[in-house]
């Protein structure tokens, strides 16, 4: 009896074996693959400084020339799609097991929509010089980060497959949610408004079985 429920607590929680140590990088890099889809080169690492010695690089630079394609490390879903003055157009990704995310920011154009859903190797935007990039060379800023924060992501890509053409980012799918709970859409702020396109998308995706979520207008 003891033997059957240790092997049933192996089966229930695996994880637990694994909680106290994390699997080297080198082994994780032959899980990815490196970041950008052609001719590049790493050129600004880990923990440079940044604005005069005030902040720490959190992340690689990989120069390429504009427009070459960047492409998901690995399997996950797209968790962020943004534009600001800091990293510019920029892609976060969850993995699939929900324990660290990968940065691909600077892009010059995002190929993917929050919730999607990306495959390793799957384009999801071109390298550019948005953000405060624009007085440097075309590059992408690669970041790798976990429940602690940000990582070092030299170790797990610097021995990674390299690939010369992206899988193309195809038809578009989002990922489901865990909660049936009703979401409450206002159709515009105005009594007699219109409704906003991204909710009216977001509305048609959830009644169309895309979203596992239910939907109810105001």
């Amino acid at each position: 009896m003891k033997i059957f429920l240790s092997l049933l607590a192996l089966a229930v929680f695996p994880a637990a074996l694994f909680a106290s140590t994390s699997p080297p990088a080198s082994m994780v890099a032959k899980a990815l693959i490196f970041p950008i889809a052609g001719k590049a080169s790493i050129g600004s690492y880990w923990g440079d400084e940044r604005d005069a010695g005030a902040r720490k690089h959190e992340g690689i630079d990989i120069f390429a020339a504009r427009g070459t394609p960047v492409v998901a490390v690995a399997d996950g879903y797209v968790l962020q799609v943004a534009n600001d003055g800091i990293g510019g157009k920029s892609v976060t990704i969850q993995s699939d097991d929900y324990t660290w995310r990968s940065y691909y920011a600077h892009l010059d154009a995002q190929h993917v929509q929050m919730g999607q859903l990306v495959k390793k190797g799957m384009q999801i935007g071109t390298v550019g010089n948005t953000g405060n990039a624009k007085t440097t060379s075309p590059h992408l800023h690669f970041g790798i980060y976990d429940s602690s924060g940000a990582l070092d992501p030299l170790p797990y890509v610097k021995t990674s497959p390299k690939i010369s053409t992206p899988l193309p980012s195809g038809e578009i799918v989002y990922r489901k949610t865990k909660s049936d709970q009703p979401v409450i859409a206002k159709s515009s702020p105005k009594r007699k408004g219109k409704f906003p396109p991204e909710i009216k998308t977001a509305a048609i995706n959830i009644l169309t079985g895309i979203f596992t979520r239910k939907v109810r207008t105001l």
